[in-house]
């Protein structure tokens, strides 16, 4: 992120001994840092750091340079025309670089977390809480053109709290007299056609704010604004504004119209709240829901989409979960580990998995896309759960049957009981002692006790249908049990036990 001196100045926290600017004049135009090695040239967009007894007297400077110097330099380093801080002589160089070095970090980590927010389609609420605690403690909103917020970084409006306003409806409606305020406010207005921050003055609102417009296809659509609610405007205030409004302005050049990843739906931001094991508030998951005109708790299925290599290679993710979050009813697609995760809500398909597979499934194959589905929950604060059950329905599914579309859970459970059991251990280390004795045996005496036990054992241990299956006579069959007995000890009667015999020999057999 391009920084200014006075963010520099402010996130040092020293005393500043002197410095040639004012809070005023803070333009963005500082990529970098740089410790000072001798040079007699000051590169553009570079800040400095140096210690004033290694200055050289004679030095040109480009537009855009600047210097923090530990010490007081020389006369005409306070003249030039690159910005200046002189800090107490007894301050550390490496200190000082650590220090600056921390402030860049911060930024650029701001500027990485709203980029993924756009790219993965995150809501607009989601980018408030990212910028907010850069803004001095002011608040932070977004108003769409229909006078609705659909950002604040308070939990209620500060703003309309010191004004003596109503807060807004429970879908972020601003109160009617506020509404009436700026429909017939003539500077309101004209500010809609504005393309660079401005300041709107103290009117219906106690204090005074900077704004900027957003707009879609040359139309105005929204509006970011920092209230100087709290503390008094910093000389970068506005520029901050601006760099965060950029994303804003990037998320509605990149949303669809119609699309339900629109500027205000935090659905996506709490289903990956909550797949990062976080806790959300009851309130924030009712409102959500509301907005989206669905039930909680509700009759939910969550998928793991698998894009093909193509879509990795293009980078075409996030561009699927907007056209599928238009197009498809009753979900909300979202990028996540990177794959598409979708909350779907089968309430739009009669509760039924297979309705809505049917429906969708061959718009997911012209994507060449993979799925795998959980089985159904009720409850949103549980896909976490069911998430993970969907990746394991994908992977097993794949391995099993790479060539069918989409796998459930339901489907492939007892398989991945069995690969989870082995993970470690080969099944066959894993079988009751006396399976092992029975094998073994028939190995030796070329009998049939192990295939009559895993007979005997299938259907739920009914002599007489075991003796019909195997075509021998039922006198044999009762000989073979008591054997079986005699070189074991099985206990038939043990539920337990014949669980651990019954997966036992599953293992055995199918290994």
């Amino acid at each position: 992120m391009i920084l200014c001196i006075g963010m520099i100045e402010d996130g040092l926290e020293q005393d500043i001994l002197y410095k040639n600017y004012i809070n005023k004049d803070n333009p963005f135009v500082l990529e970098r840092y740089a410790v000072y090695r001798g040079e007699s040239n000051f590169n553009a967009c570079v800040l400095y750091l140096a210690q004033a007894d290694e200055l050289p007297s004679t030095f040109s400077v480009q537009d855009g340079a600047a210097l923090i110097c530990i010490g007081m330099p020389a006369e005409i380093y306070k003249k030039s025309s690159m910005h200046l801080i002189v800090l107490n002589d007894s301050t550390k160089l490496l200190d000082l670089a650590n220090d600056v070095g921390r402030i860049f970090f911060e930024y650029n980590v701001l500027e990485q977390k709203l980029q993924d927010s756009v790219n993965k389609g995150r809501s607009i609420q989601y980018m408030v809480d990212q910028m907010a605690p850069y803004l001095n403690g002011n608040e932070l909103l977004v108003c769409n053109d229909d006078f609705r917020m659909i950002g604040h970084s308070n939990k209620t409006i500060h703003l309309n709290e010191i004004s003596g306003l109503d807060q807004p409806a429970g879908d972020g409606t601003l109160p009617a007299e506020v509404m009436t305020f700026f429909k017939n406010d003539p500077i309101f207005s004209e500010i809609r056609d504005l393309k660079e921050p401005f300041i709107y003055e103290s009117s219906i609102f106690v204090c005074r704010a900077i704004d900027m417009n957003v707009f879609r296809q040359g139309e105005y659509v929204c509006r970011t604004i920092i209230a100087e609610d709290r503390n008094t405007f910093r000389g970068y205030e506005s520029g901050l504004l601006q760099f965060f409004t950029g994303f804003i302005q990037l998320v509605y050049d990149l949303s669809s119209v119609g699309s339900m990843i629109l500027p205000g739906d935090q659905l996506v931001d709490i289903c990956v709240d909550l797949l990062n094991g976080e806790l959300i508030e009851q309130e924030r998951l009712e409102k959500t829901f509301l907005q989206r005109g669905w039930d909680h708790p509700g009759s939910f299925v969550c998928a793991k989409i698998l894009p093909s290599e193509r879509d990795y290679y293009n980078r075409t993710i996030a561009y699927f979960c907007q056209i599928y979050n238009r197009d498809i009813k009753g979900c909300c697609f979202f990028e996540y580990e990177d794959a598409i995760v979708s909350l779907i809500n089968l309430k739009d398909y009669n509760d039924s998995l297979e309705q809505f597979t049917a429906t969708n499934i061959e718009t997911f194959r012209d994507g060449y896309f993979r799925i795998g589905y959980s089985n159904l929950f009720n409850n949103l604060a549980d896909i976490k759960q069911y998430y993970f059950q969907a990746k394991i329905a994908l992977k097993i599914g794949l391995t099993q049957s790479p060539s069918i579309w989409y796998h459930k859970f339901s489907a492939i459970t007892m398989s991945y009981m069995k690969y989870k059991l082995t993970e470690d251990i080969g099944g066959r280390y894993l079988c009751a002692p006396e399976i092992l004795t029975l094998y073994n045996y028939d190995r030796e005496n070329q009998t049939e006790l192990l295939p009559t036990l895993r007979k005997y054992i299938d259907n739920q241990m009914n002599a007489l249908k075991t003796a019909s299956e195997l075509f021998i006579h039922r006198s044999t069959i009762v000989y073979r049990l008591e054997r079986i007995k005699e070189l074991t000890g099985i206990d038939f009667k043990n539920a337990e036990e014949a669980l651990y015999l019954n997966i036992s020999l599953k293992l055995l057999f199918e290994e």
